[in-house]
């Protein structure tokens, strides 16, 4: 998986981190990790995008909806150049 842009974020009890990836056949995803910082909770989801201009609107809605929920964003990562 080849990260171009990535976010963590978390709360007291709670961590999520989000990115946008390429996968080893091209296709761009944006996908979703949460966890429980005191317990082993945690799953994943990822959701194929068609390109990259959807890929950044589902990430910024999400960045969105994570800060509205009371999560504090740590810091954006971007890795390489997705143009």
């Amino acid at each position: 998986m080849n990260i171009l842009l990535r976010t963590d974020f978390k709360t007291n009890a709670r961590g999520y981190t989000l990115l946008i990836a390429r996968d080893l056949f091209g296709d761009l995803s944006v996908v979703r990790c949460w966890y429980g910082l005191h317990n082993n909770r945690g799953g994943h989801k990822q959701q194929p995008c068609h390109d990259w201009n959807e890929a950044l609107d589902e990430y910024r809605r999400i960045t969105d909806l994570r800060l509205r929920r009371g999560y504090q964003e740590i810091a954006p990562v971007e890795v390489e150049n997705a143009a």
